[in-house]
């Protein structure tokens, strides 16, 4: 009779006949399967995959960079949240903090909580919103969306919340042991651009119920909206252009232009539904060389957004009453 037969507890990490322990023996090809020193995932949300490591800005609290770096307190303050992709990582895509520091120049008290994440799509973003929007009570969010969202870049086909980064993570799960089997919800069948619209609906509900408004802007991108490109950006974007989309089976150039004109469609059909999101896909129309590469936008680009979004936002401020210190006298005033 064996151990099985027995009834007796069968240790699943005992050792083989040859002193091999087979737990160990997957957990160590799971790590050589998944874990690659030049590619890790770093910070990591367990709801949100990918987020901001704290570079630069000790002050953080649930993953979110708070600013001012000072200790203020958001009770007494008007609390905004900024939401970002890779586009929005501080400190060198730092739009929503320029913002905040021309308001509080204007003499507005503000707390800002951003949160932003490589590879963070619409689906990331509201997340966010059911999860910590109710914590830290914004009177206003505001976002930077849509390149992550095109063509099945980062998230699964027919599965919005199926997301690159976090399958990777559920894959070296499953693979070491630790979990059986993962599940990412049902699938739902619909294009890109319906689902970034539909997130942004949902967002909008959420704020709703907390009392907070939001503002979504959607963001430009080379390829698409007036942009004045230099010879260089143009060779650039024209190879990364043809780049098949596997998941779309199109060229990276076509899924860009198809995403941008059917999310601009569905928002026309139903201006009332989308009339909290900004279509910034030509603010650089007046800013040329305002990109690092055919996605990011560089220094100059980032101040660029900062300022078309300033007066966006201050209406908003203004329209539900937020405070305004008075500014110090001057030889002047």
């Amino acid at each position: 009779m064996n151990e099985k037969d027995s009834g007796a507890i069968v240790n699943p990490d005992k050792e083989d006949d040859d002193g091999a322990n087979p737990t160990l023996n997957r957990l160590a090809q799971a790590l050589e399967r998944h874990i690659h020193p030049n590619d890790k995932l770093g910070h990591y949300d367990a709801l949100l995959g990918v987020i901001g490591p704290p570079v630069g800005y000790p002050r953080m609290s649930g993953g979110y960079k708070l600013w001012p770096e000072r200790v203020s307190n958001p009770a007494l303050s008007v609390r905004l949240m900024s939401i970002g992709n890779s586009t929005g990582l501080w400190p060198g895509a730092n739009w929503s903090q320029l913002v905040a520091e021309a308001l509080t120049a204007e003499g507005y008290r503000l707390t800002l909580y951003h949160g932003a994440g490589k590879g963070s799509t619409s689906s990331q973003d509201v997340l966010r919103v059911l999860r910590d929007a109710p914590a830290i009570k914004p009177a206003l969010i505001f976002s930077l969306s849509g390149i992550t969202d095109i063509g099945y870049l980062l998230l699964a086909k027919n599965n919005p919340f199926s997301h690159k980064y976090t399958r990777r993570a559920m894959d070296f799960l499953k693979d070491s042991g630790m979990v059986s089997d993962v599940a990412f919800g049902l699938p739902h069948r619909q294009s890109p651009a319906a689902s970034w619209c539909q997130n942004q609906r949902m967002m909008r509900v959420m704020a709703d119920e907390i009392g907070a408004r939001i503002v979504t802007f959607l963001q430009p991108v080379q390829g698409f909206g007036a942009y004045d490109m230099t010879e260089a950006e143009t060779a650039f974007l024209a190879a990364k252009s043809k780049v098949i989309l596997q998941a779309m089976g199109k060229p990276y150039g076509e899924c860009v232009t198809e995403f941008y004109e059917e999310v601009k469609a569905i928002m026309a059909a139903a201006p009332l539904k989308y009339d909290h999101i900004i279509d910034f896909t030509d603010v650089f129309a007046d800013c040329p060389g305002a990109y690092r590469d055919h996605r990011h936008q560089n220094e100059k680009g980032v101040a660029h957004l900062a300022a078309r979004m300033l007066p966006v936002l201050r209406g908003h401020l203004e329209q539900i009453g937020a405070p305004v210190a008075p500014r110090p006298k001057t030889r002047l005033t």
